[in-house]
């Protein structure tokens, strides 16, 4: 071979791509073995000579991936790539996943709020014939949140399915009133169906004082400020948690109805849908304290939470 070997990787690189050649031919045409072709493609997009670009709606940003796994405790990243960084983006590849299931799903445990609508808006129909559907926290009280508090019987019409929601606040006035509430048949039935469900799907929510905790009056917007000074990142079912994954307030969390936390840590498949960068914190903290086993989100707040993480 008298050509430099960069010479030959480009030349090899220009055939194979635009030229549209085998590797049998770039040989021929440049009197090398086909196996030689091989590695000199091979070692262009090693070295940077070919770069490749997936452009599909549904195309991943790999590297990021990549990046999460090797700094989190978490089993799988799927991290949107493209053009669309829209939430709806997010929750569109959130309802893919879940109706790529196999087996689907026999039941899904599914906390509530706006991204979670959003994944119910985008769920296909017929993704889990016969899939029960249960609902982790009590649900917000604000008239005009519709969408949020129908998200749970979406999911479960499309499946098509039931749905089974729970008929209270998510945080109570005592630790003995939220105690008497859970021990309700009808309640403690709804619980103990998420706790063992196939898959659980929550958004945590970013500490912020328009929550739909906030305008649903279970907090005030000076609580908020406080559990922010404690250290607070976000909620997780309406479990507030720290940069650590520790909860804020024992004495609010036994004031909460919600699947507990250690639950959703020993759950059989726990997934984390986040659509904005606001919520890098809260998902930090999550996956410190093993509460997310695959994490789906977009390029913007993925790189938010490797800052984060360090």
């Amino acid at each position: 071979m008298s050509q430099s070997r960069d010479d030959l990787m480009l030349e090899a690189a220009q055939m194979y791509y635009f030229e549209g050649l085998t590797q049998s031919q770039i040989g021929e045409r440049l009197s090398i073995t086909r196996w030689t072709v091989g590695r000199l493609l091979e070692d262009a997009r090693k070295t940077g000579i070919v770069t490749i670009t997936i452009n599909h709606p549904r195309a991943r940003a790999r590297t990021l991936e990549v990046e999460l796994l090797g700094k989190l405790s978490i089993d799988k990243a799927i991290v949107i790539s493209g053009d669309d960084e829209s939430p709806m983006a997010v929750a569109q590849a959130a309802a893919k996943f879940l109706a790529d299931m196999r087996p689907h799903p026999r039941s899904l445990a599914v906390s509530w709020g706006r991204t979670m609508a959003a994944v119910a808006d985008a769920m296909r129909k017929n993704w889990a014939p016969g899939v029960q559907v249960f609902q982790t926290n009590g649900g917000p009280t604000t008239v005009g949140v519709d969408a949020v508090t129908a998200s749970i019987g979406t999911i479960a019409e499309k499946g098509p399915g039931v749905g089974h929601v729970l008929p209270v606040p998510t945080i109570v006035g005592g630790a003995e009133i939220a105690s008497h509430l859970m021990q309700e048949p009808a309640i403690a039935g709804i619980l103990e169906g998420a706790a063992s469900a196939d898959a659980t799907i929550f958004s945590p929510g970013p500490i912020t004082k328009d929550s739909v905790l906030v305008q649903s009056r279970y907090l005030r917007p000076d609580h908020i400020e406080t559990f922010e000074k404690h250290g607070a990142v976000g909620d997780v079912m309406s479990h507030f948690i720290t940069a650590d994954g520790h909860l804020v307030s024992a004495d609010l969390d036994s004031r909460t109805i919600s699947l507990p936390l250690e639950t959703l840590k020993n759950s059989k498949l726990s997934i984390a849908v986040a659509d904005d960068i606001d919520k890098a914190p809260a998902l930090l903290g999550a996956s410190r304290a093993g509460l997310i086993d695959v994490l789906i989100t977009n390029p913007e707040t993925a790189s938010a939470l490797l800052d984060l993480a360090g």
